[in-house]
């Protein structure tokens, strides 16, 4: 137990001293939401907000009824072979050509004849906005030709809103909120994907240096090699988890720093700096609505689990990257060897479509069971509400399977260790598995 521990402080140690690890663990909590703010607002404002598009008006039914913000239209009155050619020369972004419709038989609800030109292929977004237009345009000339009331019509139009509770055994009923839970659902599942290859990979990194450099031929005369192993296994999993720890804490104080600042009592003090007649409840309102979208998931059940789960992975599938670090003598042979191991891992993060949709079906419940894919597909189903005895369940055979997973991947790792220049295949590491040293 001391040589383990041994290992894991040095392996603890020489990475979290490093620059790149004080970096990583400041820098990300505050990188990831620059980066989804920028991606938002890149998105949503377009520098090039005002695309130029000629629209050739056959029917005469659309003469200035486009109104979409988004593209600045400029009809023409030419033929279609002027307007393809004055659309070549000059700088816009499209040409929509509308022919003669007949709107006369009242049966016919579809129509097909409608083209937009452009010199790139369009976005899908683009060609919706387009024939969203013409759609409200032809429905409102159909509207005004039957002679019914718009009003009236419109007026039978409704709007519905279906709210969703949990009820409880004792007959209380809390509200829950499906987008918010399939959101946090797929972040969870998706970290502990990412976790996985990058603590997986550094084990293996790490195994696959000392090896080549023959270092761990001193290492084992003093430790066991499955004691270097653990030691290794531990010592970055202790590093994930420090870091892991670190990132939580942060993101609550700035989580929790904004909704002071929304409506505590940030807000009241900055009061008497606002210009009058701003309404300083909207801010409060809008930390009302965050924290009770909050209440609608158990936010400690996942944390907890979420470290178990990372932990469990890390241990299960850190296991097999040491073993595999060990059979090979380069990153290049070790590809041969990563399908199968991340296949699993694959499948649960593939799966999460499906798990979001129905969190309680059979499948979903199957893949949160299996040691391989529990990890990721329990952390999304999880927000959702799931029966105490399934959590327990999965958590069990969670640890019956990193145990086993580390017993096998010991026995290979204590012979590929010293073994260099050998031509490793699957059969090979099955001998490595039965062999006695």
């Amino acid at each position: 137990m001391k040589q383990i521990f041994l290992v894991l402080k040095r392996e603890y140690t020489t990475r979290v001293k490093k620059k790149s690890f004080l970096l990583a663990t400041i820098l990300i909590p505050l990188i990831f939401p620059a980066v989804i703010f920028g991606i938002v607002y890149l998105g949503t404002n377009d520098g090039d907000s005002s695309k130029e598009v000629y629209v050739l008006d056959e029917s005469g039914y659309f003469q200035d009824s486009f109104s979409n913000t988004g593209y600045a239209y400029t009809f023409l009155s030419s033929s279609l072979d002027e307007a393809k050619e004055k659309f070549q020369e000059d700088d816009v972004y499209g040409l929509i050509h509308i022919p003669e419709i007949d709107l006369d038989d009242a049966s016919k609800t579809r129509y097909s004849d409608f083209s937009f030109y452009s010199k790139t292929n369009p976005g899908n977004q683009a060609m919706k906005d387009f024939e969203g237009e013409i759609k409200r345009k032809l429905e409102a000339v159909k509207l005004d030709r039957s002679g019914l009331d718009p009003a009236v019509i419109n007026s039978l139009k409704v709007s519905v809103s279906l709210s969703s509770f949990n009820l409880s055994e004792s007959g209380e009923a809390k509200e829950s909120n499906t987008d918010l839970s399939s959101a946090v659902g797929y972040v969870f599942g998706f970290l502990i994907y990412m976790f996985i290859f990058i603590y997986g990979s550094q084990i293996m990194q790490s195994v696959l240096d000392e090896k080549t450099s023959r270092i761990v031929e001193v290492i084992v005369s003093s430790v066991r090699p499955f004691q270097l192993m653990m030691g290794k296994v531990l010592g970055v999993g202790a590093v994930g988890v420090t870091q892991l720890l670190i990132w939580i804490v942060l993101m609550v104080t700035l989580f929790s720093v904004g909704i002071t600042a929304l409506g505590g009592s940030g807000m009241e003090a900055m009061s008497g700096q606002m210009p009058a007649g701003v309404d300083m409840t909207q801010n409060q309102e809008m930390a009302a609505n965050i924290q009770g979208m909050l209440d609608t998931i158990p936010v400690a059940q996942i944390v907890v689990s979420f470290l178990f789960y990372f932990l469990g992975a890390y241990f299960l599938y850190g296991a097999l990257y040491a073993a595999i670090g060990s059979a090979v003598d380069s990153m290049q042979d070790a590809q041969q060897f990563m399908l199968p191991i991340m296949l699993p891992i694959i499948v649960g993060i593939i799966s999460l479509t499906f798990v979001l949709q129905d969190p309680h079906s059979t499948m979903a419940v199957t893949l949160s069971m299996i040691p391989f894919t529990s990890p990721i597909v329990m952390m999304a189903r999880l927000p959702f509400g799931v029966p105490t005895w399934q959590l327990l369940l999965s958590m069990a055979f969670l640890v019956l399977g990193f145990i086993g997973t580390i017993w096998v991947a010991g026995r290979v790792y204590r012979v590929g260790i010293l073994m260099y220049g050998a031509k490793v295949n699957w059969k090979t590491i099955a001998k490595w598995f039965t062999m006695k040293v």
